[in-house]
């Protein structure tokens, strides 16, 4: 049964915490001292805790210098815009940072609200079982909040300010850090708490509530980031050295291995189905971000990675503001298990200069001896040419050559990701669903094409000639860019009905995330069998069914769950934290890797005519986000970020 958004005199009536949903009147709209005064307010506060997690860039983000989706910021991911905190010039100042400390602070303070309020025996006008689930749920939501703070601004043992206690006014936060350390226990004290308590459900009764499934995958992060520590140094760029605590990582496993008696576990019916409405509350899925198909209410990951193919019952698209890596599309295998190389492709691909290579996947203009498209798109072609690489483009054959690159690769590559000259992808059209047509249009990515927004009737004229399978429609000026594009949490044909709020709920816990990360706690305690197995659970269910990997060391195996973790979890606005973790992030988004310069390159070197570059600071350290100055100037108890220019 799909959720219900109830409107707060309906709330008032029922009092019942069944007729609650997790997506109600906005917190703020009680006054506190009336918050916790019966079970349907009670209700509403403890769901103005999970709010907050909404529209901050990691989780059902908007798009603004302020606000950036996670994923851009990672290796999986690109960005349209110039980004300044990828562009290198983001300092302690930077509205992005302040946004980032601002909302996860709110969730602390509301957290702490509810659990003052729901601590004592009748707190809250709720039976005893009601009060202390939401009491678990509240805690779970502030352990949430603050291993965010903690691994964002608190690295390096720095931590950030403790607060348990509601506050009278924002006057009251004056606290300066607590060392890091003291945030992981009070983060680990909560989450023990919750597991602890009978009346917190092993896996969730109502979709998108915390349950003890939920606690043990993130108290086992909690003492997997304590126990495997990456000592990155940002003056040499790279991890010199990993501090290890066996007894922690011992705890992670432990943790991991409860979540599967939780009643989770991996989703078997199809690796593309997974991120489906349908199966939002498979077992896979064991704490998400809860979206309805109503203003307000849903995700616009689709509007900002969708093209202008993507169209909804209302005749909007896709911004394609968001896009994945080249490095990520190739790091996807072939099936059976080789890595992918453009050299088997294009001998001497990459001694080919970034910016010329972009002739290797111009469409074709002539097939089976014949001319394709009309006289225009053949000049389109003819333009992307220079004279030097003119010979580099095959006439008979340029966009057979390219399919080859996409055959026999990892599946879970063309379920992610729209690949040039690939399969098609459903989308609609503006004209024809105004003239009552709502078939889906087949597409297929092919380059150049006419303009950003060119319709079917404009791609049927006789100068372009292109009919069937029609160009997928892009996004940037005049001609449009050229970069891969997402496919996953992207709708088809016109499925739904608001494509700026999407209905589709955003994973933050699932369970091959766990797997994962198990894995690696596993591989730290020198137990490279047992970590592949995990890994191999994976890569070997159904509708991926990759050759399962062995660890020939410790070194192979981080590799090579570090790649399963960023080829799986792509668009899961996963990857930036488990790169700054790693402490790889300089290396796989900032230097030249797999073969492709630092910067916001579209697909092989073309770049987006709205981006400016990725630049790691010259004069500020990026693996860890700064104490923001106007925290910094409001509470002087506060220190500034060793390694940034305040």
């Amino acid at each position: 049964m799909k959720k219900i958004i109830y409107s707060l005199l309906s709330i008032l009536l029922c009092g019942l915490q069944s007729c609650v949903d997790l997506d109600m009147a906005p917190y703020n709209q009680v006054a506190s001292g009336n918050m916790w005064s019966n079970a349907a307010l009670t209700n509403q506060g403890v769901a103005g805790v999970y709010a907050k997690m909404r529209g901050w860039g990691v989780y059902s983000t908007s798009y603004s210098y302020n606000v950036v989706p996670f994923e851009c910021l990672g290796m999986t991911g690109e960005a349209y815009r110039s980004i300044p905190y990828t562009s290198g010039t983001a300092g302690a100042d930077n509205g992005f940072f302040s946004t980032m400390w601002k909302n996860l602070y709110e969730g602390v303070h509301r957290a702490n609200d509810a659990i003052a309020n729901l601590s004592e025996v009748g707190g809250g006008g709720v039976d005893e079982e009601t009060r202390l689930r939401l009491l678990s749920e509240s805690k779970f939501l502030r352990a949430y909040y603050y291993m965010r703070l903690n691994e964002l601004y608190g690295r390096y043992g720095l931590g950030v300010p403790i607060y348990t206690e509601p506050l009278a006014s924002v006057e009251d936060c004056t606290k300066g850090q607590s060392p890091e350390s003291e945030v992981w226990d009070l983060i680990v004290q909560d989450l023990t708490d919750c597991i602890n308590e009978p009346n917190f459900p092993d896996h969730y009764k109502e979709k998108g509530r915390a349950c003890k499934g939920a606690a043990y995958a993130l108290r086992g992060r909690a003492y997997l980031m304590q126990g495997a520590k990456y000592n990155y140094n940002n003056a040499v760029g790279k991890v010199e050295s990993t501090t290890i605590d066996a007894s922690l990582l011992r705890l992670a496993v432990a943790d991991f291995e409860k979540v599967k008696g939780c009643g989770f576990d991996l989703f078997q019916g199809g690796y593309k189905e997974l991120f489906t409405e349908e199966n939002e509350a498979c077992i896979e899925m064991i704490f998400s971000l809860q979206n309805i198909s109503k203003p307000d209410y849903g995700s616009a990951i689709q509007k900002y990675c969708g093209t202008r193919s993507m169209m909804d019952r209302e005749n909007n698209t896709g911004f394609s503001y968001y896009a994945p890596s080249p490095a990520i599309v190739d790091l996807y295998e072939y099936k059976d298990g080789t890595p992918f190389d453009w050299n088997d492709i294009i001998p001497g691909y990459f001694d080919v200069p970034a910016l010329d290579r972009l002739v290797y996947f111009l469409r074709d203009t002539i097939a089976d001896g014949q001319l394709v498209g009309g006289t225009a798109l053949r000049k389109a072609v003819k333009n992307k040419m220079k004279a030097s690489n003119e010979h580099l483009y095959l006439s008979g054959g340029n966009e057979a050559r390219l399919k080859k690159a996409w055959e026999n690769r990892d599946p879970r590559l063309n379920y992610n990701v729209i690949m040039p000259y690939g399969e098609e992808f459903l989308g609609g059209d503006g004209d024809m669903y105004k003239a009552g047509n709502t078939t889906p249009v087949p597409y297929v990515y092919r380059w150049p094409v006419r303009q950003s927004s060119h319709s079917v009737k404009a791609q049927e004229a006789a100068d372009w000639g292109v009919t069937g399978k029609y160009d997928l429609k892009q996004d940037g000026n005049g001609e449009a860019e050229f970069a891969y594009r997402h496919r996953k949490f992207v709708m088809e044909g016109y499925d739904c009905e608001y494509a700026y709020n999407s209905p589709i709920d955003e994973p933050i816990l699932r369970y091959a995330y766990v797997l994962l990360m198990w894995s690696e706690a596993l591989l730290q305690l020198d137990e490279l069998d047992a970590a592949a197995e995990k890994v191999n659970m994976i890569r070997q269910r159904t509708s991926v069914e990759m050759p399962p990997y062995t660890f020939a060391s410790k070194e192979d195996g981080l590799n090579k769950i570090r790649n399963e973790s960023r080829r799986e979890l792509i668009n899961e606005s996963v990857n930036f934290y488990e790169e700054l973790r790693w402490g790889t992030l300089r290396e796989t988004k900032y230097s030249t890797y797999m073969g492709y310069e630092p910067c916001a390159h579209t697909c092989n070197g073309q770049q987006s005519s709205g981006n400016g570059g990725v630049k790691w600071s010259e004069t500020n350290d990026y693996s860890i986000f700064p104490v923001p100055s106007a925290e910094i100037e409001k509470n002087p108890n506060l220190k500034k970020t060793p390694g940034w220019l305040y």
